[in-house]
């Protein structure tokens, strides 16, 4: 077994690569995610790294690939952006690079990653989708099905946080409220707007955009008590791009948070980020957390 590793993290849209040793990055690069052949992409963005760094596959301890769709058992048992179902990707991976593969959902990854410094805690991405991974006392919580910490899909008042509280929602949310009423608002001068933009404005003085980060946030927050309720984590961390926001996002998501929680729970931003998924993979291969 060599002394390398490769971290994927597979995402709808790009796919991020790192190859690293037990204490150092390597490299790293990213390539866009294809609707198809997913796989000859892996293994060809791999194959010619190997190339470019001189390494065969006889110098790799494994790839470890963070997927994002609901993982079982190392399978991909559905993966919507990336048009996998019940997919064996480790299996097929293996049987062409020659090398150990290790699939799991990417929050989980990132989940592992962050459990360096907290053994018992809950992770919530914001990005695109909104995502969630549990551990307790350093063990990973998949559940029956894989779907456990899936709170995206948690319904409240009619509308689910994937809905409302992810990037694609926010912007949603904020579309149909300016629809709907006449208030004065700077984002009626956007042709289109971000999530990144309504946090801007709202950052800004603007009250509607405010109104709108308030209302869907707060309720997130009143979620996470919930969370908090049935598994009493050690903390709770933000991360994915809508975590840029910063201060903001997090004072609102803990005002939510405090109004029906019966403990203090911790609530922080990720000071990892793009990185957990990385610290992720090097915790598996060295410690076997997923043993």
């Amino acid at each position: 077994m060599g002394d390398y590793t490769v971290c994927v993290d597979l995402g709808g849209t790009t796919s991020k690569f790192s190859v690293f040793t037990s204490d150092e990055i390597i490299c790293q690069w990213s390539s866009p995610t294809p609707e198809n052949n997913i796989v000859d992409m892996i293994e060809s963005e791999i194959r010619n790294n190997f190339s470019n760094l001189n390494l065969e596959s006889t110098d790799f301890k494994a790839v470890v690939i963070g997927v994002a769709g609901i993982v079982k058992d190392g399978i991909v048992s559905y993966a919507i952006n990336l048009n996998l179902r019940d997919y064996d990707l480790a299996d097929i991976l293996e049987s062409r690079l020659g090398i150990k593969v290790i699939i799991l959902n990417d929050v989980n990854l990132q989940a592992i990653g962050e459990s360096s410094n907290y053994s018992s805690l809950f992770l919530v991405t914001i990005g695109t989708g909104i995502g969630a991974a549990l551990m307790i006392n350093g063990h990973l919580v998949e559940g029956y099905n894989g779907w456990a910490g899936e709170i995206g899909h948690i319904y409240l008042d009619s509308k689910t946080p994937e809905e409302n509280a992810s990037a694609k929602g926010l912007v949603k949310t904020a579309q149909n409220y300016l629809k709907s009423n006449n208030d004065d608002s700077s984002l009626r001068d956007f042709e289109t707007f971000t999530a990144e933009d309504i946090f801007n404005q709202a950052k800004s003085g603007d009250a509607v955009a405010l109104k709108i980060v308030r209302e869907v946030y707060f309720k997130l927050g009143k979620l996470l008590a919930v969370i908090c309720s049935a598994f009493d984590p050690e903390v709770i961390i933000i991360s994915g791009g809508v975590s840029k926001a910063g201060d903001l996002l997090l004072d609102i998501i803990k005002e939510g948070f405090s109004e029906v929680a019966f403990k203090n729970t911790e609530i922080l931003l990720s000071d990892l980020r793009e990185k957990a998924a990385v610290f992720g993979a090097m915790k598996i291969v060295e410690d076997g957390i997923t043993d």
